[in-house]
């Protein structure tokens, strides 16, 4: 009589969803993913695009998104220029399981990523989204290359990254939802 083989036990990984308001800000929590989450790590993360039109348009693409696919945990990182408007249909949605967590960027993406660069004579709670796009774009990376997450390399390094979160809330929440 031969012995019964032991299948061993199927693993599943935590999965986490994270959507980006735009294209800037799948790129760059795609960059962010790339250098921070490993094969080895115990969950997966999926990042998409809300394809813009605002915060209430990304939440709802996200509450699709997480009704097609069993996701652990759902964030959405939308920008804080505009004010997430929803109504009680779409705020029950929203806190169905798992519960759609928002991010922001003050006031807009380009934004935080001035404040991670420390650019000079800056201030996130001054700022006027226009004014972030121009300076990041003209001093840092252009708008045709902010969609490639290969442009964020050499700005935004991991030594960087990780100095900063310190002392930036919306960045340390952003490593923080990637379990990082």
């Amino acid at each position: 009589m031969t012995a019964k083989k032991i299948k061993p036990a199927k693993y599943t990984k935590t999965t986490i969803l994270i959507v980006g308001e735009g294209q800037t800000e799948k790129a760059f929590l795609q960059y962010l993913k790339e250098l921070y989450v490993t094969r080895e790590a115990d969950f997966v993360i999926k990042v998409e695009c809300g394809s813009g039109g605002g915060p209430k348009g990304v939440v709802q693409k996200t509450v699709r998104l997480r009704s097609s696919r069993a996701y652990d945990r759902c964030f959405v990182l939308v920008d804080a220029d505009r004010p997430l408007e929803t109504d009680s249909k779409l705020e029950e949605r929203m806190h169905k399981k798992p519960r759609i967590e928002i991010l922001k960027s003050t006031p807009c993406i380009e934004g935080l990523f001035l404040a991670i660069l420390q650019h000079p004579n800056f201030s996130q709670k001054n700022a006027l989204s226009d004014n972030c796009k121009r300076e990041f774009e003209t001093n840092y990376i252009s708008d045709d290359k902010k969609t490639d997450k290969r442009s964020y390399a050499d700005k935004f390094t991991r030594p960087i990254l990780d100095e900063r979160r310190k002392n930036i809330q919306e960045l340390d929440a952003i490593l923080k939802a990637m379990q990082v």
